[in-house]
């Protein structure tokens, strides 16, 4: 299919189509077939298990299939990740990681942090609709290092759209906390896993979990070059943030603006 795809944009006819303005049309017309006929999902494996996520547009289907250049990231998670886990998916968006973690779970849980209500709304449907309910659970706030509110900069209101990050003067208000305080709160228990994916925020997610950080077992994350100068650090600062705290680091993949890495605990 889409080798179709490419051969059609490369076409005379379609070329032609453009020139005369009706491209947008028979795309939109092609893309509403082409969902419809996949039932408005997205059917994904990696590692053995298949996750079906609900997939209304085009862009929401191509996130999900593509899973945004992140499969290496996620089959690395799942080679970690024990049936026993606890697993704190830190900027869940709508589920990309969450629902293969889940998959692997057996008497663990995985616990899905997104504070953007679209995503969360999007979030909550995959889940459910590929995970046993006791399996997980949706947290609608941001973590970072202190409790109360905070507001989100919003830059889509579309599902899965991921750029959006606490702000001094976000237009969205909601709630914030520290892991830490969520666990000796009892309200989830002690992660042994983080995934995050915060847009810069990295750090003080980290710092939040105060000496409940200890526990992790293993820590993924995408750093961000320059949006975590928004947040007075570095990706530096943070790896080093990392490794002051007992963890290995290797890296795992890399953009020209991120780049995603694993730390384990050493066991020296």
């Amino acid at each position: 299919m889409l080798d179709l795809e490419r051969r059609a944009a490369r076409s005379h006819l379609w070329n032609f189509c453009k020139q005369v303005g009706v491209a947008p049309v028979l795309a939109t017309i092609y893309w509403n077939a082409k969902l419809a006929l996949h039932l408005w999902s997205a059917t994904v494996t990696v590692g053995g298990h298949t996750v079906k996520f609900a997939a209304d547009t085009r862009t929401e289907y191509q996130r999900a299939t593509s899973l945004v250049g992140e499969r290496a990231v996620v089959e690395s998670l799942l080679a970690d990740v024990k049936e026993s886990d606890v697993v704190y998916d830190i900027g869940a968006n709508i589920g990309t990681h969450t629902c293969f973690v889940g998959k692997s779970l057996r008497s663990g849980m995985v616990i899905a942090f997104e504070p953007m209500p679209t995503n969360a709304v999007r979030l909550r449907h995959n889940l459910s609709a590929n995970l046993p309910a006791d399996r997980w659970r949706v947290a609608k706030l941001a973590l970072s290092n202190e409790n109360g509110s905070g507001t989100l900069a919003v830059e889509s209101q579309n599902y899965g759209e991921g750029k959006h990050s606490l702000s001094a003067d976000g237009e969205l208000e909601i709630d914030v906390s520290r892991g830490e305080t969520l666990v000796d709160e009892k309200t989830y228990p002690a992660p042994d896993i983080l995934k995050i994916d915060v847009e810069g925020a990295e750090l003080r997610v980290l710092e939040g979990f105060g000496e409940r950080l200890s526990d992790v077992r293993i820590v993924y994350v995408e750093l961000h070059h320059e949006l975590s100068k928004e947040y007075g650090t570095s990706t530096e600062e943070i790896e080093a943030y990392l490794r002051d705290h007992g963890f290995d680091i290797e890296r795992l993949s890399e953009r020209s603006d991120a780049y995603h890495i694993r730390a384990i605990r050493s066991q020296g």
